[in-house]
């Protein structure tokens, strides 16, 4: 799922060249496209393959965006972060190693009981800072979840993460959310790891560790700026940082 504006970018053809050829392939039965409200101004049309024009393509059957409006942003917010980091990395002090869609999360073995969980994760970007590789798991769909979810998807996270050794093959959660209020909603829930079941029996200390390795990003109002400018909030930092900062530091205080 792409905007208009994103295959601007992916194709490198002219924008009326790009909503011409979305028009033929709309009316052909190949494409939908969507323009979500937004409180200000007027949104790109979002675009994703039909079920004729998945089977076209021999691609699995798409998602119904058309009836989940906040997933339609939230997927097309995922879409910027990988585009932002390919197109604007280097300026920002990230090489793009890696890019993978997490369709069906990340599955985790619970140590104490030996249950396979999943991570409900969706995206693992895997970049170079300061010559350092680092792994930053994705979730973007947070608008509407309840907050027990929230936190509960944050404990089992925290609790992966301290099944792993010390090192900085750990993983970094990246969050995005829509709004600067829906970011301290998942901030918020971060401080209430301590109460999810499957993070109770972790040590504190290893619990905060985790923790410090969660960062939100704010995506409006532009998500262009989710690579190079300060829209990224640590979990236990003062202020804002870019992406690169946040990778950085979230590191650092993960040894």
């Amino acid at each position: 799922m792409l905007t208009t504006g994103q295959l601007v970018r992916l194709t490198g053809l002219p924008e009326r060249t790009v909503q011409h050829r979305l028009t033929r392939l709309d009316r052909a039965g190949l494409l939908n496209r969507h323009r979500p409200q937004v409180p200000l101004g007027t949104a790109p049309f979002h675009c994703w393959l039909t079920t004729f024009g998945a089977a076209a393509m021999g691609v699995g059957p798409p998602e119904p965006w058309g009836e989940d409006p906040a997933g339609l942003r939230a997927i097309a917010a995922l879409s910027e972060l990988w585009l932002g980091v390919r197109d604007r990395g280097l300026e920002a002090g990230l090489h793009l190693e890696g890019w993978r869609r997490l369709p069906s999360g990340v599955p985790w073995r619970d140590p104490r009981t030996g249950t396979v969980r999943a991570l409900p994760l969706e995206a693992e970007l895997r970049v170079t800072v300061g010559g350092e590789l680092v792994s930053a798991l994705v979730l973007v769909r947070v608008e509407r979840v309840p907050s027990a979810r929230l936190v509960a998807a944050l404990g089992r996270f925290a609790s992966a993460v301290a099944t792993l050794p010390a090192t900085p093959s750990r993983p970094v959660l990246l969050v995005l959310a829509r709004t600067g209020h829906l970011a301290d909603l998942v901030c918020s829930a971060c401080h209430q790891v301590a109460a999810a079941p499957v993070a109770r029996h972790l040590d504190p200390v290893a619990r905060q560790v985790a923790i410090r390795r969660v960062a939100v990003g704010v995506v409006e109002p532009r998500p262009a700026g989710l690579v190079v400018e300060a829209v990224w909030h640590p979990v236990d930092g003062d202020h804002a940082r870019r992406l690169a900062e946040v990778l950085a530091v979230t590191t650092d205080g993960g040894r």
